[in-house]
């Protein structure tokens, strides 16, 4: 699985740091808090999974393809299911970070090489046609 042994708990003061005061963050520990281990392992299995279409392993798949795209439409509907409310433009700002953090660009190009600017790329694309 993709997310397998991932312990948020590792980034929790980071995060109540830089995000504790705004909305999305209360949501997502209001919801993530409701969740059983069961339910918190499947939500991250989903991901996963999504993540693995939004990063197609053929490089020759460019990011304005229809399933990358629809991966992404996933991805957004993913995050507004599970952890908070999120718009094409707060999605945008989570992709600009998947590149420029490399605590997360690790996790892309653990699918293949470029996988971060990639995704980053796909994710734009995605927000400029549904901003």
């Amino acid at each position: 699985e993709y997310f397998e042994g991932f312990d948020e708990s590792q980034y929790e003061e980071e995060t109540r740091q830089r995000w504790g005061n705004t909305k999305a963050y209360a949501q997502s520990q209001a919801r993530w808090k409701r969740y059983s281990k069961d339910q918190k392992e499947a939500i991250k299995a989903e991901g996963g999974e999504i993540t693995l279409r939004m990063v197609p392993v053929d490089a020759s798949i460019p990011p304005e393809d229809t399933g990358v795209q629809q991966a992404i439409a996933d991805y957004l509907a993913y995050i507004n299911k599970y952890f908070y409310e999120c718009d094409a433009t707060f999605l945008r700002n989570l992709a600009d970070m998947w590149v420029d953090d490399p605590r997360f660009a690790v996790n892309y190009e653990r699918i293949r090489e470029g996988g971060s600017v990639f995704v980053r790329q796909a994710v734009h694309i995605f927000c400029d046609r549904h901003a």
